[in-house]
C-alpha cells in the first residue's frame, strides 16, 4: 500500500532517527504535532503494514522481534528457547518468543515474560539492540523452565548440539548460581547421561 506523503514523512523521520519502539509521545515531540493526528497517523501506518502495535508501543513491521521484546519490558532478556534457536543449539522453531523479567508481565503478542527472582537475573549480554542470555545461561534457564523449552529432552539436546562450544564450567557456575537442587540434580543427570560430567 502506498504512504501518503505525510505518512511517508513520518515513517521516515523514525526510521532515521534509529527508533526500535516508538509511541505517540514520539511523534508529538519529534514533529510537532497534535495527539489525537499522531495517533490516527500511527492508526494508519498500521493498517497498510508498515508498523506493528505493542501495547502502547508501535515499531516497524521489518523490526527483529527479538531485539523489540526486552525493549518492550525492562529489565528482560531474550533467552530459553528463543535464545537456544538463536544461538543454532534448538532446530526447533517456537511460535512464542521467551524473555526472562524480574518483574511480572502479561504475555504481549507473541512475547512470554517469564519471571524470575532478582538473583537469579543474571548471564546475558548485548549483541548489538539484542539483550540476550549467554548460551549457559540459556540453558540453565531452561533447566529451570523446562516447558518454555520444550522439555529436558529439548535441552539435552542442545547441550549436546553445542559439543565445545558450551563452556562446561561456566554452565556448571551458572547452574550454582540459580541456588535450585533441582537445576543442579537436572545439569548433573544430562552430563552423566552424555558422559561430559
Amino acid at each position: 500500500m502506498q504512504l501518503s506523503k505525510t505518512e511517508n514523512s513520518v515513517y521516515e523521520t523514525l526510521k532515521n532517527a534509529g527508533f526500535v519502539l516508538f509511541t505517540v509521545k514520539n511523534i508529538c515531540q519529534m514533529i510537532s504535532m497534535e495527539k489525537i493526528k499522531a495517533y490516527n497517523l500511527l492508526k494508519a501506518l498500521k493498517k497498510k503494514g508498515v508498523i506493528k502495535k505493542f501495547g502502547a508501543y508501535f515499531s516497524f513491521s521489518d523490526a527483529d522481534e527479538f531485539v523489540i521484546g526486552p525493549l518492550l519490558h525492562l529489565p528482560s532478556y531474550l533467552s530459553l528457547w528463543s535464545a537456544l534457536q538463536y544461538y543454532g543449539l534448538s532446530d526447533q522453531m517456537p511460535k512464542k518468543i521467551f524473555l526472562i523479567t524480574t518483574k511480572y508481565r502479561k504475555p504481549i503478542g507473541n512475547f512470554v515474560y517469564v519471571t524470575v527472582a532478582s538473583q537469579r537475573y543474571f548471564g546475558y549480554k548485548k549483541i548489538g539492540n539484542l539483550t540476550i542470555a549467554e548460551k549457559e545461561k540459556a540453558i540453565v534457564d531452561g533447566l529451570f523452565f523446562p516447558k518454555y523449552c520444550g522439555g529436558l529432552d529439548e535441552v539435552y539436546k542442545c547441550i549436546k548440539n553445542g559439543g565445545k562450544e558450551i563452556d562446561k564450567k561456566k554452565l556448571i557456575f551458572y547452574a550454582r548460581q540459580m541456588k535450585s537442587k533441582i537445576v543442579m540434580k537436572r545439569l548433573y543427570y544430562i552430563l552423566n547421561s552424555s558422559g561430559e560430567k
